[in-house]
């Protein structure tokens, strides 16, 4: 009797296999990871301020050919550049370049950096800062040229 049960409770499960699969591809709404990291785009290690947390989403658009002076961030970030081409540029001269549907982090111990857009069009990056209540989002810095 028992065996009957389990055997008739796996055919159940086996039937229902291909109905609960078909009814995934129809779902109304898609989740997925985009962007993890623990690495800022210098590979250094980043940790949160302390004190009360806060979290911002900042929406930054640059026209063709325009750069954000010199900064630093005193919080962590992550960027996710949604149109366009931007490209951080280190006081030291080394640059990353950054295209449509790339992320990055940032944080404290990033070098001072300009982000100027360096394509052909509009630029769009949307940033995320770790921040805690008070803090600034970027630190100008005077540039050494």
């Amino acid at each position: 009797m028992i065996k009957a049960f389990f055997a008739f409770v796996g055919l159940l499960v086996f039937l229902m296999m291909p109905v609960s699969s078909a009814l995934a591809d129809e779902a109304p709404y898609v989740i997925q990871d985009f962007a993890t990291s623990s690495k800022t785009v210098d590979g250094d290690s980043f940790t949160y301020p302390k004190g009360e947390g806060e979290m911002r989403l900042v929406r930054a658009e640059f026209k063709k050919g325009a750069t954000f002076p010199m900064h630093t961030h005193p919080v962590p970030l992550m960027a996710y550049i949604e149109t366009g081409e931007l490209t951080l540029t280190r006081n030291d001269g080394t640059s990353e370049k950054f295209g449509q549907d790339d992320t990055f982090i940032a944080g404290p111990n990033t070098p001072p950096h300009t982000m100027g857009n360096t394509g052909d069009s509009t630029a769009v990056m949307w940033i995320t800062f770790a921040a805690m209540d008070g803090a600034p989002n970027l630190e100008l810095v005077e540039s050494s040229s």
